[in-house]
């Protein structure tokens, strides 16, 4: 029992430290890793069909393009640089603060139990069928403990896809609003260690869509904040 009672004590907490927002370009990189699997290889591929770009629901055969054209976004610095891509990391830090501090007290309240017994046994002060009860209680909440580890763990990484989720659909959204008035055939990915080698520069629209990244998300959260006062008002009254 004591064995176990040290290698639960001594297990690492099932959540890493608290993240920083983005300083640097490699932090950034790593955060972006899960949203740049989820976009593959290409971040958008996006073919228009002469008369609006739509696909015909008739039989009519497809027009052909009056011409192919390319653009490609470097994801890395989206991730450095957009600021829900940062907001994120911030909500993403707090809810494993929350999933941390739940994992914390039910091993402490645990370790304080268990150190009572050790003490109540070690006097004289139980019964042998006492310390057989009292021991069989200690195994079975360290094994909800255990399993409390493991769930909290799979929460944490189900709230990680979520938000990745969300910043993935917001980055390929803005794209197609933006390729509306742009008419690329193909907008393509590049990230460190990704498919697409080498592209000319002048293809580069990664600081166009990013503008309008930020752009978008401020207005955003700007109007969301009169509904938040508004409804901090409310509930002081």
């Amino acid at each position: 029992m004591n064995d176990e009672l040290n290698a639960m004590g001594d297990s690492q907490p099932i959540v890493e430290e608290q993240p920083k927002k983005c300083n640097n370009r490699k932090h950034c990189i790593m955060f972006g890793v899960n949203i740049a699997t989820i976009i593959g290889v290409i971040v958008l591929f996006v073919l228009y069909f002469m008369g609006g770009g739509k696909h015909k629901q008739d039989n009519t055969p497809a027009k052909t393009l009056d011409k192919i054209s390319y653009a490609y976004v470097n994801t890395d610095t989206l991730m450095a640089h957009y600021d829900f891509v940062l907001d994120v990391q911030v909500d993403l830090a707090k809810y494993e603060k929350i999933l941390q501090a739940q994992y914390t007290t039910a091993a402490s309240t645990f370790k304080k139990d268990y150190d009572d017994y050790i003490k109540r046994a070690s006097a004289g002060l139980l019964t042998l069928d006492q310390q057989k009860k009292k021991e069989e209680e200690l195994g079975n909440r360290q094994q909800q403990i255990a399993e409390m580890e493991q769930n909290l763990g799979m929460q944490m990484q189900e709230e990680k896809v979520n938000r990745n989720m969300e910043v993935f659909d917001s980055i390929v959204s803005h794209i197609k609003r933006y390729n509306q008035s742009k008419d690329y055939t193909f907008i393509f990915q590049q990230s460190y260690g990704g498919a697409l080698l080498y592209a000319n520069p002048a293809l580069d629209i990664t600081q166009e869509i990013l503008k309008g990244l930020n752009e978008e998300y401020a207005e955003l959260q700007k109007n969301k904040k009169p509904e938040t006062e508004e409804t901090k008002t409310k509930e002081k009254k």
